[in-house]
């Protein structure tokens, strides 16, 4: 079984400027596949996806080349222009030509002012090219509105592939449960809806199974596990302190399911999800 690790970062932040630097400060380093590779491997995990962490081309570009040049990341998650359909149709050509391979694009819409900035015509235009070209949109949502949005992408450009980035990002220290718990159960009536598994350590210090086993019910529950991927967060989650430790929390919480199931979420979804092409 191929372990894969579907969202993490790397970060140049002499070239490229990331938001969550700024509540982050201690990671504001270069990290590439060569810091990466050695703990992933020890961990066990044999591919990943990098994510794209700031809305610019220029990352997406830096991303590819660390996919091309090392044969730990076998996907990369950038961004280009959703906005305008024309300028996003451009930029996926140029990106379609890199050795490194595009297999979604993000936005970070949480930091739009308008929460409905993902649903206007023009991104939606966008989102069909996606669909299209066979890539899948990561939603990075931060609040319960940016789930009803998944409904929407359904009526409208239903054959696009949702990854629902860390489980919508439920503030887990607060046991907030609704509005987010409804939101998130109507997100999964889409049959091309996922979620990734990941993130809620942010705002409990580290991963805490117990304390995030409801989330991972719900998820469960609503998406059945072949439509739940586990996924790091490096080096945001732990920042830096441990990569191994993500893993075997996610091996508690899926201890209780057989073993072609936690399979699945350890890797086999995110390859058929993200169409990866894994040895």
């Amino acid at each position: 079984m191929t372990i894969v690790d579907a969202h993490h970062h790397f970060l140049d932040p002499a070239r490229i400027d990331y938001p969550f630097l700024r509540f982050l400060p201690q990671l504001a380093r270069r990290l590439t596949a060569e810091d990466l590779a050695p703990i992933a491997r020890a961990a066990g995990v044999a591919r990943t996806v990098a994510v794209q962490a700031s809305d610019c081309e220029a990352e997406t570009a830096f991303l590819l080349d660390e996919a091309a040049r090392s044969d730990l990341v076998v996907g990369v998650v950038g961004w280009v222009p959703l906005a305008d359909p024309s300028a996003a149709l451009h930029a996926l050509d140029r990106f379609a030509s890199h050795p490194g391979r595009l297999v979604g694009v993000r936005h970070l819409i949480h930091d739009e002012p308008d929460p409905d900035w993902v649903v206007q015509e023009g991104v939606l235009e966008s989102l069909a090219l996606l669909a299209e070209r066979g890539l899948a949109f990561d939603l990075s949502a931060f609040q319960p509105r940016h789930l009803e949005h998944v409904e929407i992408f359904a009526k409208r450009v239903p054959a696009l592939r949702v990854v629902i980035c860390h489980y919508g990002m439920p503030r887990v220290d607060l046991q907030q449960w609704e509005p987010w718990a409804g939101a998130f159960a109507r997100a999964a009536e889409n049959p091309n809806a996922c979620v990734k598994i990941s993130g809620l350590d942010l705002f409990l210090g580290g991963p805490d199974p117990a304390r995030t086993r409801p989330y991972f019910e719900h998820a469960i529950q609503c998406y059945g596990a072949e439509r739940l991927i586990w996924a790091s967060n490096w080096p945001v989650s732990l920042q830096l302190r441990g990569y191994a430790e993500l893993l075997d929390a996610a091996r508690v919480q899926i201890a209780e399911l057989d073993a072609d199931t936690r399979d699945a979420i350890l890797g086999g979804n995110a390859r058929r999800v993200y169409r990866l092409s894994v040895d």
